[in-house]
């Protein structure tokens, strides 16, 4: 049986799952200059990073505050070579997923933003920058998501896989910026990671699955997941 999250648990949680889409939707909704940001990738993937640090120790600050257990947030693996290959296995079945639904996307007449695209990187420094961020993102993201909020949502439910399609909604939501095909395409990757932690009682091969999800597709993977997009029409210098 689950322990109830304490209040201030359960705040911290719903914040992330309401609150963290919000702002997404509030900051889409602003819009930003992509053609300057283009230009200053590595400057992007600083800021992106140093949020994404904060949102992971305030997290790992509210649960040490409210002595939620290590292990109830995902924090163990008992055999670390069976934990890398589930991580492994999780990466190319996401990224299977990501372009079949990519292509179902384009099939169904839904277009890509030029955001995802235009904000990949392309030389070496920002292939390095990059990478970092990736790995940022792979440990905060799941410790906040399929770690913290997971853990929160199945014990209010007793269910852990209603609990997973809701944070995976959620996490969908917060990628609010790439369109209804990436909300669709970022909550079913959402569902994979969380039932991968859900089997293993582990965050490690999710986040080494995040991890390689997104490196693969930013050092090149991206020009063929979206294979007919033309970096011109987005003003892509290049």
């Amino acid at each position: 049986m689950l322990e109830t999250p304490s209040p201030i648990a359960a705040a911290w949680a719903l914040l992330l799952l309401v609150g963290m889409p919000v702002l997404a939707a509030l900051d889409a909704r602003r819009g930003a200059d992509l053609a300057a940001a283009s230009k200053h990738r590595v400057l992007l993937y600083v800021s992106v990073g140093a949020s994404l640090l904060v949102l992971g120790l305030l997290t790992l600050g509210v649960a040490a505050w409210q002595d939620v257990p290590a292990a109830a947030l995902g924090w163990t693996v008992n055999t670390p070579a069976a934990a890398l290959l589930w991580g492994l296995g999780v990466a190319v079945a996401g990224l299977v997923l990501a372009w079949l639904l990519t292509a179902a996307a384009r099939l169904a007449g839904l277009r890509e933003t030029a955001a995802v695209m235009l904000l990949m990187p392309r030389d070496a420094a920002e292939k390095r920058a990059f990478l970092v961020l990736s790995g940022i993102a792979a440990v905060c993201e799941e410790y906040a998501y399929r770690g913290f909020a997971l853990w929160a949502l199945a014990a209010w439910t007793g269910n852990a896989w209603l609990a997973a399609l809701v944070v995976s909604i959620s996490f969908g939501l917060g990628h609010g910026y790439q369109k209804l095909a990436g909300v669709i395409r970022a909550t079913a990757l959402g569902v994979v990671l969380a039932a991968t932690v859900i089997w293993t009682g582990s965050l490690f091969p999710a986040i080494v699955g995040h991890f390689w999800i997104n490196a693969t597709i930013g050092l090149g993977g991206w020009r063929y997941l979206h294979a007919d997009f033309d970096p011109a029409d987005a003003g892509d210098p290049e």
